[in-house]
């Protein structure tokens, strides 16, 4: 009679948490976090009506002419423009940490043609 041996087999299994980013590359993430920036905004504006009047003048112009208009209302107020850049962190953080090529808002503005 004949016997053969054989290697006890191991078995190694890996486990690959996910990366701890997809949760928070949701849709409903971003759109949680536009929300908050926007309401952000609206508080803002609400307490700079000097702001507020300028800027929503300048959206009444040509493209070209509003962001001319932008430019030197910042550029006249570089505190506003750094509150504001402050405000809107969490949605730059947002598209840098997903990896978005295009603004978040204008990734949500694709509803507006559902």
């Amino acid at each position: 009679p004949t016997t053969s041996a054989t290697a006890p087999s191991t078995t190694t299994t890996t486990t690959v948490a996910p990366a701890a980013t997809v949760a928070d590359c949701s849709t409903a993430t971003l759109a949680k976090t536009i929300s908050s920036v926007t309401l952000q905004l609206s508080d803002y504006f609400a307490a700079h009506p000097d702001a507020d009047s300028s800027l929503l003048d300048a959206t009444r112009q040509p493209a070209f002419t509003a962001m001319s208009q932008f430019d030197n209302y910042f550029k006249e107020h570089p505190d506003q423009a750094d509150a504001l850049r402050g405000i809107q962190a969490p949605l730059a953080a947002f598209k840098d940490r997903c990896g978005l090529q295009v603004a978040p808002t204008d990734a949500l503005a694709v509803l507006n043609g559902v």
